[in-house]
């Protein structure tokens, strides 16, 4: 396996955040501030949400890891300089843990959305911010013209294809355990992971209002695909569906598109897609500090390209229920589906506090030792600490709000507490920034 050729691929990542103002409460401001930066960000991209206290900032896809980070945070940088000019901050959390007054955008794509998930849920869309990251498809293997997989793939390529996809439902339980926090939910205390609850659309959560409550096989948790012709009928019969539900809101599939040429890609919201981009997209964890964006962008790197690289096929299975992540002749075993459903669940709602979850992360750590060399090891200290530890960003938010209001006391989140933690969030910021941009400086060397 050493002497195959290495695999250069391209990765990109989006970071979405809320605004807060000085006293770190939510501002409807987002239009102004994309306005005054989208001549000033020459390296990112900065986009409007759903909702108008909400953006995105979006790195160009590049090859190398030290360009994408270096080049996103000399941006970043200017992204806080103009929100300070205008007395303004971020929280970059997943959920913002007190009531949330995010004014939702009107648009024509909004409002059909509206219109078939329920008024109810798609508010929730404008209450999450997430994490994603991308990495590129196998080279020729999909068609830009169309937005799609070409249909002639050779058996390696979609071999390869379909190795990425399942290796990423599988990674979801523990990456989004690792990246958690959103305990609080509009004031009260869910769980460790309020945004997948109120996100996915997964019955077992038992909360009628959840973004996709309505329709969960636009947003719950995929299932493994077993053949690569699954995989394509999985994607052309959930793009029907969308377009029937659009039709029936006198909407059709090109006029919901954000791009010109619809694709058929353009009809899933799943922790895991295919993206029109040419890239698998992971779309699962929530937003956390730049530190650990780095460490799980470096994680998925790792993986994905010595999957690639190695032509590992993903084994789902009873062996990977009793030794998640084993390594074993050209397999890596992971959970089946009953079993990844209930690790999904219990990482929602216990965190680290479920063993079955802390075994999880821990054989995931376990495998980057295996592959990854030690001196590259640096950016996964932050996972290895909580899992050491067994804290999460949540189980940290969790503490402040008990310190703040009393251990008997801490269920539900005074607003002034959600304020006080909203201000010291915003300005530890540019510190975690430092320390990450020296790290990366340190570890990808010019």
């Amino acid at each position: 396996m050493d002497g195959l050729p290495s695999i250069t691929k391209m990765f990109g990542i989006e970071l979405e955040f809320f605004l807060v103002d000085r006293e770190g409460k939510l501002v409807n401001k987002a239009d102004s501030i994309v306005k005054a930066l989208k001549s000033k960000l020459t390296k990112t991209d900065i986009t409007l949400e759903c909702g108008k206290s909400m953006l995105e900032l979006v790195s160009f896809p590049h090859r190398s890891s030290r360009e994408t980070f270096i080049k996103y945070i000399q941006d970043f940088e200017t992204f806080l300089y103009e929100l300070d000019v205008n007395d303004l901050g971020i929280y970059n959390f997943g959920t913002y843990p007190g009531i949330n007054n995010n004014e939702m955008r009107t648009e024509s794509r909004y409002n059909v959305k509206k219109n078939i998930l329920g008024e109810k849920n798609f508010v929730n869309a404008g209450k999450c911010i997430g994490f994603h990251y991308h990495y590129s498809l196998p080279r020729n293997s999909f068609n830009p013209n169309i937005l799609f997989l070409y249909p002639d793939l050779n058996d390696r390529k979609k071999q390869k294809i379909l190795s990425l996809y399942n290796l990423y439902i599988a990674l979801d339980p523990a990456i989004t355990t690792l990246m958690q926090s959103s305990p609080y939910f509009e004031g009260k205390l869910m769980g460790k992971d309020s945004r997948i609850m109120v996100y996915r659309g997964d019955k077992s959560f038992e909360y009628p209002d959840s973004l996709y409550a309505n329709h969960p096989e636009f947003g719950n948790l995929n299932e493994y695909s077993p053949d690569f012709n699954s995989f394509i009928k999985t994607i052309t019969n959930r793009t029907s569906k969308w377009k029937e539900l659009l039709a029936a809101n006198n909407s059709s599939f090109s006029d919901f598109a954000k791009r010109k040429g619809a694709s058929l890609l353009d009809s899933s919201w799943k922790p895991i897609k295919i993206s029109p981009h040419g890239t698998i997209e992971m779309r699962g964890p929530d937003m956390n500090s730049i530190r650990k964006v780095v460490a799980l962008s470096t994680l998925m790197n790792n993986v994905s390209k010595y999957v690639e690289k190695n032509f590992i096929k993903i084994i789902p299975g009873i062996i990977g229920n009793n030794d998640p992540f084993k390594l074993e002749d050209g397999n890596l075993y992971v959970p089946d589906q009953a079993y990844l459903s209930n690790l999904q669940k219990e990482s929602a709602i216990y965190g680290f506090e479920s063993q079955r979850v802390l075994r999880y992360c821990k054989s995931l750590l376990k495998l980057l030792k295996t592959i990854v060399s030690v001196e590259m090891m640096a950016p996964f200290r932050v996972f290895q600490k909580s899992v050491m530890d067994e804290k999460s960003k949540s189980d940290e938010i969790i503490s402040f709000v008990k310190k703040r209001q009393g251990y008997s006391d801490y269920k539900e989140i005074l607003p002034e507490t959600v304020q006080d933690f909203a201000v010291k969030t915003s300005e530890t910021i540019f510190k975690n920034l430092v320390i990450t941009k020296k790290m990366i400086q340190e570890i990808y060397p010019c």
